[in-house]
């Protein structure tokens, strides 16, 4: 029966329906609602060598119901960004009208959005991932940033202002690699004391991420929520951290990511 009329027309149609779900789901949706939202880049700023922000502007972003922590795949209507989607976490807690990314140059996608131009058009999918402040459950958190992986965490620390203590460890192998710093530390200064930023700047084995290292730099670490995004081996550090620690796995939230060139 393999070559049936009746079997040659099920399989196709199974590959019409695959193929206008793909369509509908990955163009039209992303495309649909990007068109409601108007989201156009607003201004390109520079955060540090080879890293820059990029703020976007549009109207009732809050239906787009993404929240920080969260990544989007983004188009930009200009030449070599928009035939395809290149993932990009919020670097802010998203608002009504505004959207921040802040990206490190890792190849040429990345590198050429320093030259958008404001007023460029742009569409997103998403949003993705559960890097998200609603599954704390604790009331002191630890969020760890390795170099760009700050940028979720950022946007954690607006997400989670309000009651909730916070100790922020950023990583970084040099001093020029602290991006957002300066609003980091305005967001601490103006927290009364909830929120403590600690910079751990140079080789690793000045900050071994171990368990006695974290102890002894956040005391309540074995009662916090831990949320961490940066490079494999440090994620994987403060994995093994948390478990000599006795953080269970349902307060251990993470997303790593592998340095690459486009």
């Amino acid at each position: 029966f393999v070559g049936h009329p009746l079997n040659r027309a099920y399989w196709t149609l199974l590959y019409v329906l695959m193929a206008a779900a793909i369509i509908y789901w990955r163009f039209w949706v992303p495309f649909y609602r990007s068109m409601k939202v108007n989201l156009k880049v607003e201004k390109v700023v520079v955060e540090g060598p080879g890293v820059v922000s990029v703020i976007m502007k549009g109207k009732h972003l809050d239906t787009l119901n993404a929240q920080g922590g969260q990544f989007f795949g983004w188009r930009f209507l200009s030449k070599g960004h928009f035939l395809m989607s290149h993932p990009y976490s919020l670097s802010a807690a998203p608002t009504e009208k505004h959207l921040r990314i802040t990206v490190k140059d890792l190849g040429d996608h990345s590198r050429s959005l320093a030259f958008l131009k404001p007023g460029t058009r742009v569409f997103v999918e998403g949003p993705y991932g559960a890097f998200t402040a609603g599954r704390s459950t604790q009331p002191h958190v630890v969020l760890v940033g390795g170099g760009v992986g700050i940028t979720p965490i950022r946007a954690l620390m607006d997400e989670l202002k309000g009651g909730v203590q916070m100790d922020v460890l950023f990583r970084a192998s040099k001093e020029e690699d602290l991006v957002l710093k300066k609003e980091m530390d305005y967001i601490a200064a103006n927290s009364d004391g909830s929120i403590r930023v600690h910079y751990l700047v140079g080789p690793r084995k000045n900050h071994p991420m171990d368990a006695k290292s974290l102890k002894a730099l956040v005391p309540q670490f074995a009662d916090s929520d831990i949320y961490i995004c940066g490079p494999e081996p440090l994620v994987s550090a403060v994995r093994k951290a948390a478990e000599d620690l006795g953080v269970p796995k349902n307060r251990f939230h993470d997303e790593a990511f592998a340095f690459h060139k486009e």
